[in-house]
């Protein structure tokens, strides 16, 4: 059932930064291709999450346990890249984290 609805490929990326002498560079490498669904957030979610100060568009859900920590992963579905704004939350073998657009 799960594999009907999980069928969208999503890149995942991790930040690895180098110091240079003109300072440091922030780089993105693919660390791993997963299956997963982006589901747009309705006006209710985004508005409880501005009042945390917190920008947010959709989230995705994924099966499993997905690592994915804040500042140093981003998400990208599409031609689009998405940005963890909240810790992702694991609960009955699925992985969900909601993300803002950048």
């Amino acid at each position: 059932m799960l594999s009907n609805i999980l069928k969208s490929k999503i890149h995942l990326q991790e930040k690895t930064t180098t110091s240079g002498p003109l300072g440091s560079t922030i780089t993105w490498k693919p660390v791993q291709t997963i299956y997963g669904r982006k589901i747009p957030l309705d006006v209710k979610t985004i508005a409880q999450y501005q009042q945390l100060n917190t920008v947010v568009t959709d989230k995705f859900i994924f099966r499993g346990t997905v690592t994915i920590n804040l500042g140093n992963h981003r998400i990208v579905h599409g031609s689009k890249t998405y940005e963890p704004a909240s810790s992702a939350k694991h609960f009955d073998g699925i992985t969900e984290v909601v993300v803002k657009e950048v």
